[in-house]
């Protein structure tokens, strides 16, 4: 799996055969640019040749709520000490610069890239769209599609499709670095199956010479998301031991009251039950789902009791417990205490 050699240097020096970087991003959802947030990425590096020559992978702390949970299977408490996405920025520039810039579905990827360094006020030359410079006149673009390609080579463009027409393994999909190391081996694919097409060269010189910005920010450690059998030990997936507590935050979890008819609590997250369904079995037993957190709220429902949503973080200032989608259940199951 991932290789780790010496991490390259920082510095601005340009090369324009450094060859290719094979991103994917886990992100809280699909639109960067109305605040979606990148939460874990994996880099794969290949020379011009095609062979990796180093991974690496990392999550990002964010504080807000992670979005489809059910997708990427990301947990709050594992982004606790993770990094924030100003100090993986430096590094990553130094992984990016003067290489191709390679995505499956790289329109997306190369867009929440670009809104990540937008907030610390970087430009960074990554584009989405993937020109090889076929027409007269047109300029080869710094990033290449591997979706695109699968269409155009195979008549399919999701991943596993794509991988499985080579006999690639995913074994972790949706885990960034997994994606990223088998659409990497992808591209490894389509350059075997096409080396003569002209684009290869048009990439990787544009890529050479593009021009990426100094990064100031201080370089933080990187910090892998924990194998299944270290989020089982440490207990952060034990729904019943998690169902009212926080490991985000060092106070006293706050113990959980008894529903009462008229009582008002807050829905956040991406929970599994339908929030229009959730609203409906609730008012039907008196109880009023409330759109904010204010002082006159219950308690708050979170899908992951140790988000970082604005909701729960204002929860946590007022003392309002907050449960677990599992505990409303239960708690509306057992009867709710008339008023």
């Amino acid at each position: 799996m991932p290789l780790q050699p010496t991490r390259p240097t920082s510095g601005r020096a340009r090369n324009p055969a450094r060859g290719f970087a094979v991103v994917d991003f886990e992100t809280t959802g699909l639109v960067p640019e109305r605040g979606d947030r990148a939460i874990e990425i994996g880099v794969t590096l290949l020379d011009p040749d095609g062979n990796i020559e180093h991974e690496d992978e990392t999550l990002i702390h964010v504080s807000r709520d992670l979005g489809a949970q059910h997708v990427h299977h990301i947990r709050a408490a594992e982004l606790k000490h993770a990094p924030e996405f100003d100090g993986i920025a430096r590094q990553l520039r130094d992984y990016l610069a003067g290489r191709v810039f390679v995505a499956h579905n790289v329109a997306f990827d190369s867009r929440v890239l670009r809104s990540e360094y937008a907030r610390l006020g970087y430009d960074i030359p990554v584009q989405g769209k993937t020109t090889s410079a076929n027409r007269r006149g047109a300029e080869a673009s710094t990033a290449l599609c591997t979706m695109r390609l699968g269409g155009k080579l195979l008549g399919v463009r999701s991943l596993a499709a794509c991988c499985a027409r080579f006999g690639i393994g995913n074994p972790d999909a949706h885990s960034a670095l997994s994606d990223a190391h088998a659409t990497a081996l992808l591209l490894r694919e389509y350059m075997r199956m096409i080396p003569e097409w002209p684009g290869w060269a048009a990439h990787l010189d544009a890529a050479g010479r593009a021009q990426w910005p100094r990064i100031s920010e201080d370089m933080a450690r990187w910090l892998p998301r924990p194998s299944h059998t270290d989020i089982m030990d440490s207990g952060i997936m034990d729904g019943d031991t998690a169902l009212t507590t926080s490991v985000t935050t060092e106070t006293t979890p706050i113990p959980p009251p008894r529903l009462r008819e008229g009582d008002r609590i807050v829905l956040t997250g991406a929970m599994s039950q339908r929030r229009a369904d959730w609203i409906d079995d609730l008012a039907a037993v008196g109880i009023t789902v409330w759109p904010s957190v204010t002082k006159k709220v219950r308690l708050v429902v979170a899908a992951d009791v140790d988000t970082e949503s604005t909701k729960a973080r204002k929860a946590r200032a007022y003392n309002i417990p907050i449960v677990s989608e599992r505990w409303l259940k239960t708690a509306v199951e057992n009867g709710v205490d008339t008023a």
